[in-house]
């Protein structure tokens, strides 16, 4: 009697090690496809953001040029457009607080959980 008791203990445990090698797998697997995920995504994203800062530098330096031959000055233009932008850095500067930040972090949470929401 007390040896099939030991068998039953013995059985229980074997199947509680299965169970918790299976679950230390599988959250391995989804440590690894979250980060997958969140490299594909910055890989992706980067390149976005690659060609629109290509985007912005040329059209900054065609209107910077077109000002310039307006104004008939090859400085002129050019100082226009850093005004421009340290004005625009200085509204940014002032608004990242209440208007970016959050939106920016509440994005990066859903990206973070998105797979978690399909499922």
């Amino acid at each position: 009697m007390e040896d099939s008791g030991n068998k039953g203990l013995e059985q229980l445990l074997e199947k509680l090690k299965e169970y918790l090698n299976t679950r230390m797998k599988l959250g391995k697997l989804t440590l690894i496809e979250k980060g997958v995920y969140l490299f594909s995504n910055l890989i992706t994203d980067g390149l976005v953001v690659i060609f629109l800062i290509l985007a912005f530098l040329f059209t900054s330096l065609a209107l910077g040029f077109y000002l310039s031959e307006l104004l008939g000055n090859s400085f002129g233009g050019f100082f226009i457009m850093a005004i421009i932008y340290f004005i625009f850095a200085l509204i940014i500067y002032l608004i990242k607080d209440k208007y970016l930040e959050k939106p920016i972090i509440n994005g990066m949470i859903k990206k973070i959980f998105k797979n978690e929401e399909e499922e």
